[in-house]
């Protein structure tokens, strides 16, 4: 029972990990010359349990660092939705709704590209985590260990809140999924590749991480959920932005496997506190539908790499559809851009909770 308590929590922590990963707080790179951010604010976790202990203080365990898992979920289609609920009054009183629709789907880039970034991706971050002064398990070491994963073909498709995105994980290294990835995980309680992760720290004597990273090319706005007493429009809109919008990781030490778990050590996960922008422009947008049943108020202003807000008044509706063109050489620019940003935090955080003597 305490095994499947501290499952839970952890799932459940995994979940709440990336609503909250997704707010408008963001992280844009510092000019050149300037410090970075405050590792200790960029990322936060705790180990598993209601009374865990925050992660900085077991990351001084980790002498060595293992990445069995390392998968990229680039975001190739964003919808999102605002409504104004309708209202009646006593007296006649009549307050109508308003709904708004947009979505925006990525056109231009290779899954071969996709991969290309993907790779590089893996390779920053282990460079980074071997710069903060651990040993990183290579991945001969790790090969090994990999029969017995339930694995994922490349460039695998899934939706979750309004989003679709193809993952990716690097060359050589398994597509896998488990409860602790959230919406994007497994479902349900299969302990499978949970447990081989468990098994793979045990046998590299390494501390496992498993980052879990959401690459976004636009940033969607919405009014959101509102009522016609406080509200006339709905209001939805995007512009081009390259982001990591989410990041979240499994953390696992064990220091001993026995009857197909892992019976002592760390164990919790972490995540990106605020999704880190990118500062170029890598594409452009364009309207391809728009369907509504009254006027709008204001013009959809294309300008290249933002469009914007679709505004449905009173008892109106409005529904645009939208593309991002791209192509393979600027979208991997600007995606390698955050990427590099995101390992670079994530070895200074590492850095700044050195391994114990």
């Amino acid at each position: 029972m305490r095994q499947v308590r501290r499952l839970i929590a952890l799932a459940l922590f995994a979940f709440s990990a990336l609503a909250a990963a997704q707010g408008d707080g963001s992280s844009v790179p510092p000019p050149p010359g300037a410090p970075g951010p405050d590792p200790d604010t960029m990322f936060k976790g705790r180990m598993g349990g209601t009374f865990g202990k925050d992660i900085m203080d077991v990351m001084p365990n980790a002498k060595r660092i293992a990445v069995p898992g390392f998968r990229v979920a680039f975001v190739i289609e964003n919808n999102v939705s605002a409504q104004v609920r309708g209202t009646y009054l006593p007296g006649g009183i009549d307050h109508s709704g308003a709904r708004s629709s947009f979505q925006v789907t990525l056109q231009g880039v290779t899954e071969r590209t996709l991969q290309a970034i993907t790779d590089q991706a893996y390779a920053t971050l282990l460079k980074e985590l071997a710069a903060s002064g651990r040993e990183v398990v290579p991945l001969a070491e790790m090969r090994e260990h990999f029969n017995g994963f339930q694995t994922s073909p490349q460039g695998l498709l899934k939706d979750h809140s309004g989003q679709k995105v193809a993952f990716f994980s690097p060359t050589g290294l398994p597509l896998t999924f488990m409860l602790h990835d959230g919406p994007w995980g497994a479902g349900g309680f299969d302990l499978t590749n949970y447990r081989k992760l468990e098994e793979i720290s045990v046998k590299t004597n390494a501390a496992v991480i498993t980052p879990l990273v959401v690459v976004n090319f636009a940033k969607m706005r919405s009014s959101g959920n509102r009522s016609a007493l406080t509200a006339s429009a709905a209001e939805t809109g995007a512009e081009l932005g390259m982001s990591v919008a989410s990041m979240q990781v499994f953390y696992t030490r064990g220091t001993e496997f026995r009857n197909g778990m892992q019976m002592s050590g760390d164990q919790g996960s972490f995540r990106l506190e605020k999704p880190i922008f990118g500062s170029g422009q890598f594409g452009t947008m364009q309207e391809t539908a728009n369907e509504n049943n009254a006027a709008m108020k204001g013009a959809f202003d294309i300008l290249g790499k933002r469009m914007g807000m679709a505004n449905a008044g009173g008892a109106a509706t409005s529904s645009v559809k939208a593309v991002a063109t791209v192509n393979d050489q600027a979208y991997g620019a600007a995606a390698g851009e955050v990427l590099q940003q995101m390992a670079t935090n994530m070895g200074a955080w590492f850095k700044k909770h050195p391994a114990a003597p």
